[in-house]
């Protein structure tokens, strides 16, 4: 009788081992491109429209910086005039006190006014912002408050006069109330940011519904729910509402020209009033400092202030 050998059992296919995930080194080369297409233009700007020309200011601050012709380095002698110009002095404390009453006057009510559209009925905010938001020009605005302030016909005039029987005021020819009066318009023409909308609406509703159901009133859920979860966006809108207002230039120098006397001159109006003397040299240095003071501004507040809503 024939014995047969055993047939021995197929191979049993082992797993192949996973294959390690690609590493950032190991990405491809298209990938890395694709990531710098989008990271370079930004850059490129930043640089040619920020850091050069910050750059290029501090050098020819430095120098007689002329139109044309030779450039002669002057060291801190620009620096030097400007802080024995007394002009110099008056204009920053005309901006110190224009931005510090702007902010103070006009900072809170876009953010109280976006508060209580919410509570409106989803129509009416509707209406409301369209109302709002409506496209305005701005010199169209600046002339019609020059009519308003008009000391002669203007209906602010009329107004003090005819309905309040006061003798005739003074709105932008009275040194100590210009600056009031040039902040004013901030305080009727307010709307509601469009980012305190956007970060209210962010807020989950049920932080709300358990503040109601433990018994908190509307003030007291707007000081403990609303006001410290819109603290990022609050916070950056005050660093470029600094910066903005040490900076302003147009509306004043549009309805009063820096006057009377320079109650209302800025940094940036009389820094024109130097470039157009001819004095570049010293116009520059200018610029720098005004940079400087803001620099120290906004890490002074950065500093002190922190924008995360749950500190």
């Amino acid at each position: 009788m024939a014995v047969t050998a055993p047939v021995a059992p197929p191979p049993v296919p082992t797993a192949e081992p996973a294959a390690a995930a690609p590493t950032a080194a190991a990405q491809p080369a298209v990938r890395r491109w694709q990531v710098w297409a989008f990271v370079l233009p930004a850059i490129l700007f930043q640089f040619f429209w920020g850091w050069y020309p910050m750059l290029v200011a501090i050098f020819l601050s430095l120098t007689n910086a002329p139109i044309r012709g030779q450039v002669t380095f002057v060291g801190f002698n620009n620096y030097a005039r400007l802080l024995a110009d007394p002009l110099v002095a008056m204009s920053f404390r005309v901006t110190f006190v224009y931005a510090g009453l702007g902010i103070l006057l006009t900072f809170g009510i876009p953010i109280l006014i976006a508060i209580l559209l919410m509570e409106m009925p989803p129509r009416l905010i509707r209406v409301m912002m369209l109302l709002w938001f409506v496209p305005l020009s701005g010199i169209a605005s600046t002339i019609f408050w020059q009519y308003m302030y008009n000391e002669q016909f203007g209906i602010l005039q009329f107004i003090a006069t005819e309905v309040l029987g006061l003798p005739p005021r003074a709105f932008l020819s009275n040194e100590r109330w210009v600056i009031f009066w040039l902040i004013f318009p901030g305080i009727l023409m307010f709307g509601p940011g469009l980012y305190y909308m956007t970060s209210l609406q962010s807020i989950p509703r049920s932080y709300f519904e358990a503040a109601e159901i433990e018994g908190a009133s509307f003030w007291r859920k707007i000081w403990t729910i609303s006001l410290p979860r819109m603290r990022p966006i609050i916070s950056m809108s005050l660093i470029f509402a600094i910066i903005g207002s040490m900076q302003e230039f147009a509306f004043p120098d549009l309805m009063t020209r820096g006057g009377p006397n320079g109650a209302s001159r800025t940094v940036v109006m009389y820094m024109f009033d130097i470039l157009n003397d001819g004095r570049y040299g010293d116009a520059t240095a200018l610029s720098v400092m005004l940079f400087a003071v803001i620099m120290v501004l906004v890490l002074v507040y950065r500093r002190l202030v922190t924008d995360d809503p749950d500190a």
